[in-house]
């Protein structure tokens, strides 16, 4: 070979573009990425547990606790009293039948209008203490922010409302409500009193200017005691059980 033939093939060796081997060597690292990516013939078939949706059971509904109930009447003669709308009602029976706790009950329909002025009373301190004692338990609960004053022995709502709970030990004690107006007037236990000198000169304290509210005198009472002939008298035998009528001084006009 002659040295003209020598440089020619050093010429076509020197023009061969580059990269050619890189691409040659890419291209197997590409078959074996691909070959190690390649899914095998064989398969694994994973097992499916089939559940159910959880099913999801309330609590029992109880509708005195979804509507906070804090008093709720005795069907009967508690629900009847405290459902009457004539002004004066007498609720009578025997002990352990709710009356005096239904008086405490009674007030609280309109114990929350500003304008309610309302009075309870015993005959004595010591019976007047267990009455509040049963307000204190109930009262807060029925009306959340309502405020006692042991000094005043009242009641007060957050909104005005005032409930006096006293005593009417003599008839001369009647005195201290001269001047004043109550809306609502109850007596505990109406035949301890020993004639109607007292539930009489109350009825002239029974009046309001507000046109929200009604008024009512409400009394309740055990068989019995030295007041029971004229209670006797004015409530029971005028008409049947459940049944309105004309008060005394209208039925002898």
């Amino acid at each position: 070979m002659s040295k003209e033939d020598v440089n020619q093939l050093l010429k076509l060796s020197a023009s061969l573009p580059k990269g050619t081997k890189k691409r040659s060597s890419s291209t197997k690292r590409l078959k074996k990425r691909g070959s190690a990516t390649t899914p095998t013939s064989k398969s694994k078939v994973e097992s499916v547990q089939e559940t159910a949706p959880a099913t999801v059971i309330s609590a029992p509904y109880d509708e005195e606790v979804a509507q906070n109930v804090v008093f709720k009447p005795n069907p009967g003669p508690q629900t009847q009293y405290l459902a009457s709308s004539e002004r004066e009602v007498l609720y009578g029976g025997a002990a352990g039948g709710g009356k005096s706790y239904a008086t405490l009950a009674d007030p609280l329909r309109s114990l929350n209008d500003p304008d309610f002025s309302g009075l309870l009373v015993r005959h004595t301190t010591e019976e007047l203490r267990e009455l509040i004692q049963k307000s204190q338990e109930l009262y807060p609960k029925a009306i959340p922010g309502i405020k006692w004053s042991e000094r005043k022995s009242q009641w007060t709502t957050p909104r005005g409302g005032k409930l006096w709970m006293s005593y009417l030990d003599r008839d001369t004690d009647v005195m201290r409500y001269q001047g004043q107006a109550f809306n609502y007037i109850a007596f505990d236990e109406l035949t301890q009193w020993s004639s109607p000198f007292a539930w009489d000169y109350m009825r002239s304290r029974l009046r309001t200017a507000s046109p929200n509210l009604s008024l009512y005198m409400r009394a309740t009472t055990n068989p019995g005691g030295s007041g029971h002939s004229w209670v006797k008298k004015m409530f029971i035998d005028p008409a049947k059980p459940n049944t309105p009528f004309l008060g005394y001084k209208y039925r002898n006009r």
